[in-house]
Parts: C-alpha cells; sequence; structure tokens
C-alpha cells in the first residue's frame, strides 16, 4: 500500500511535476508524462477534460479522492491543487497508485 502523503512529499522534493489544468493539459499534448493525480471533487467539466485528455494520451490517472484544497495540503502548498501531471517520479514511488487502478 503506497502512502499518498510521504510519495507526494518526496515527489515535490526529488521529481518533476507540473501542477494546474492548463498546465497539465499543456503537458499531456507536448511531454512525456507518466501518469496524472487528478482531485475528485473539482468541477465536473475540469475533471472530464483532464482524465479525458489522459485516456486518449493513453496516460495513466489516478482519482485523489477529495478537494483540490485537500489535495494541494497534502502537496505541502499554501494553495489549491486540483491535478498533478508526473514528469519524473524522482525517488518516490507514487507510479505504484497506478498500478491498482
Amino acid at each position: 500500500m503506497v502512502d499518498l502523503l510521504k510519495e507526494l512529499s518526496l515527489l515535490f522534493k526529488t521529481g518533476k511535476v507540473v501542477y494546474g489544468n492548463k498546465e497539465v493539459i499543456n503537458v499531456l499534448y507536448h511531454g512525456k508524462v507518466l501518469g496524472v493525480i487528478v482531485a475528485s471533487k473539482i468541477p465536473k467539466e475540469i475533471f472530464d477534460k483532464v482524465t479525458y485528455y489522459c485516456k486518449i494520451s493513453g496516460i495513466p490517472y489516478y482519482v485523489f479522492d477529495g478537494t483540490s484544497a485537500e489535495l494541494g495540503k497534502l502537496c505541502g502548498k499554501p494553495f489549491m491543487i486540483s491535478s498533478i501531471a508526473i514528469l519524473n517520479q524522482g525517488e518516490s514511488n507514487i507510479l505504484e497508485l497506478f498500478k491498482n487502478e
């Protein structure tokens, strides 16, 4: 079982991520993305758009069961984060989340 808090902390310290809906969708178009984490309790049109681009790009995504404020707090940020694109996992084992989806 993956400890989400620990892995997100490691990911933000040692890996490379992009967060925010516009930025995540942009890298889904143009970059090498290993996976996407998206908060479940965000406006439906935003959730649908991010997951749609993941599906058509063949990128696995993990649905965080919470709000963007909760996801931002888990990431150690003082602001809301609705989606995160993982470009490099660093020393974290965050990609283990996607094996259970």
